[in-house]
């Protein structure tokens, strides 16, 4: 069964949401064991292939805040760069529009509005 990812969202959730879902992907970025969370399992390698690239400017802080800014936390104690939210989910990709919403009200309309029609024009240059 494919799993869609709800169109309309800010496009830094189904780059996650597909990134850490690709097998193919499982030596740099991968579901965590209890499939609520992501974990980063090779960071250098993820620079370089600038999976994220769009979202951060290869500083560690910079990936952090982007990822918490979207509603992801960092899972302390993990003993790796791992980060989850309860609405980002194996297998349930209906539920980040949950994160998407939280995100559109924190933001606030005006806002919300400038960021859709900056992501409409990313698309279109690409």
């Amino acid at each position: 069964m494919v799993n869609k990812i709800p169109k309309g969202l800010f496009r830094i959730f189904s780059v996650v949401y597909e990134s850490v879902d690709d097998p193919s992907l499982d030596s740099i970025i991968s579901w965590s064991q209890s499939n609520n969370s992501f974990v980063i399992v090779n960071l250098e390698e993820l620079n370089h292939r600038k999976i994220f690239a769009r979202f951060y400017s290869r500083h560690l802080p910079d990936l952090f805040s982007v990822l918490e800014y979207y509603g992801f936390e960092r899972i302390k104690g993990a003993g790796e760069l791992e980060f989850g939210n309860v609405n980002f989910v194996r297998g349930r990709p209906e539920l980040l529009e949950r994160m998407h919403s939280r995100v559109v009200a924190k933001m606030g309309n005006a806002a919300y509005q400038r960021k859709q029609a900056a992501d409409a024009f990313q698309r279109l240059s690409i």
